[in-house]
């Protein structure tokens, strides 16, 4: 079928992932206790990390259900079946009885496959953070991001970077990063105190100052491109372990250890960014006691305090965000709010007067009351419970929207009301259109079995792939489709 130069579905989420590979590449450097590689063996002879005394409990529940012994995996650049059975210490065959039709010889960037999980060696099972740290959400609600990077005084307060042809400040790109992706800027903050020394001091040498993340690779250079990497690889071990089967971790080297029992999403999600960047027997370290917990008390305190209730707030009754009468196309089934690494909660359309990249002349419109909190690039963020927070309540996150036209931030709306028009303006499109994905309290919301994303009366069915799925209202059926026809994937407005 012909699309008429719209390129959506897998295409989109295959050059995504090669976006970031090409982006921040594979390598690995580290401020604590570096060391050589060494054979995951040595990770089978750690003892189960104790808890010291000053750590609570954290309030967040431990992961329930799912299968220890298999894991949903997306096909990387590069891979083969066999490289993935050493692994996960699997074989081929076991692979392939649990994808039935999966042809070993056209595996494609994003494609997922379930993964038997062979791996007996685990990982500490120290808890370290509590999910509400990981999360941008209510526990941030009355931190500020730039008074405590004035207050540590590192090189970090004092850094500038050219980005888009204009300099920003590390304050503002640690903020930006940190919102946009919905990452706890502590817990950002104290991963790049471990890795580069630039939090409360100087860059410990050249390779800290280029990469102060950790990840070498030409082209990756300077803290926005660290950053991103690192809260898109942050979100993809919470999500990932919240709701996408992964009982693993994976090393730079390939060599996987298992999660230990007990933990919880926000713990892991750091040891999984810690993974990719250190050796197993520095990684044990830093998610040691002596690691990951001691700098971040040393920054922020206790991780385990007490913090704000979240809003409890019923999710609002969204509308479709295009006009009455207008036809629009559903290009985008479930896949990642920001980034591959959050949950896969985001929705695409199109609309149906461009084709390609120019800037549409019809309106995305607001699908909720609420306030216009911020705009960027591509952005508007549409707070819906009245506090003008995007850290609580039900936030609607719009991307791909035209600076021209684009609603200021501070604005009040109402459902209908005109945000913008849709671009390829912001992240990966090659195709004028809307991107859609929900935040609660800061946490993007999967699209999944008994938590619907309901628009205007249609219904949001995931599929196995990302970017597949249908729309569904009563008897009717709409298919993700990279393509514009009216009978498979048009939606109208009533």
């Amino acid at each position: 079928m012909a699309c008429g130069g719209l390129t959506f579905g897998i295409q989109k989420a295959r050059r995504t992932l090669i976006g970031w590979i090409c982006l921040v590449g594979i390598a690995c450097q580290a401020r604590v206790a570096p060391a050589e590689p060494s054979p995951l063996g040595t990770l089978e002879r750690l003892p189960a990390m104790p808890s010291p005394a000053w750590r609570t409990p954290t309030p967040d529940p431990p992961r329930a259900g799912g299968d220890p012994d298999r894991e949903l995996y997306l096909v990387q650049a590069g891979d083969t079946l066999a490289a993935l059975a050493q692994q996960f210490q699997t074989t081929v065959e076991a692979i392939l009885t649990l994808n039935p039709g999966l042809d070993p010889q056209r595996l494609q960037i994003g494609q997922p496959l379930w993964i038997p999980v062979g791996v007996k060696a685990q990982g500490p099972a120290l808890k370290l953070i509590p999910d509400s740290e990981l999360v941008y959400g209510p526990a941030y609600r009355d931190f500020s991001t730039a008074e405590a990077i004035r207050r540590l005084g590192g090189y970090l307060s004092r850094y500038q970077e050219i980005i888009g042809g204009r300099a920003r400040t590390g304050i503002e790109i640690v903020e930006e990063v940190a919102r946009n992706h919905s990452v706890g800027p502590r817990v950002l903050l104290t991963l790049l105190e471990m890795q580069s020394g630039w939090v409360r001091g100087e860059p410990v040498d050249d390779q800290a100052r280029l990469y102060p993340m950790g990840w070498k690779q030409p082209g990756s250079e300077g803290l926005y491109r660290q950053l991103n990497w690192a809260a898109d690889r942050l979100n993809d071990g919470y999500y990932g372990f919240k709701g996408r089967h992964m009982g693993t971790i994976r090393f730079a080297n390939g060599r996987r250890v298992r999660v230990a029992d007990g933990l919880n999403a926000g713990t892991v999600a750091v040891q999984a960014f810690l993974a990719a960047v250190l050796p197993p027997e520095a990684w044990a370290r830093a998610v040691g006691p002596s690691g990951f917990p001691a700098v971040y008390r040393a920054l922020f305190g206790e991780p385990f305090r007490p913090g704000p209730a979240p809003s409890m707030s019923p999710e609002p009754a969204w509308q479709l965000p295009w006009g009455d009468g207008e036809l629009w196309y559903f290009t985008g089934g479930p896949h990642g709010g920001w980034g591959n690494g959050a949950a896969w909660g985001a929705l695409d359309f199109a609309p149906p007067d461009v084709e390609g990249c120019a800037i549409s002349h019809y309106w995305v419109r607001a699908v909720a009351d609420g306030v216009v909190v911020r705009t960027g690039e591509g952005l508007v963020v549409l707070d819906t419970d009245g506090d003008g927070r995007e850290e609580t309540g039900w936030v609607m996150v719009y991307l791909h929207i035209a600076a021209e036209g684009r609603v200021p931030p501070g604005t009040r709306v109402r459902v209908g009301d005109p945000l913008g028009h849709p671009s390829c303006e912001g992240g990966f499109a090659d195709a004028a259109h809307v991107h859609l994905a929900r935040r609660l309290n800061g946490e993007w919301v999967p699209i999944e079995p008994g938590r619907p994303f309901r628009l205007g009366g249609w219904e949001a069915h995931p599929s196995f792939a990302l970017y597949e799925g249908t729309m569904v209202r009563g008897d009717e059926q709409k298919i993700a489709c990279a393509c514009k026809d009216e009978l498979r994937n048009g939606i109208r407005a009533p």
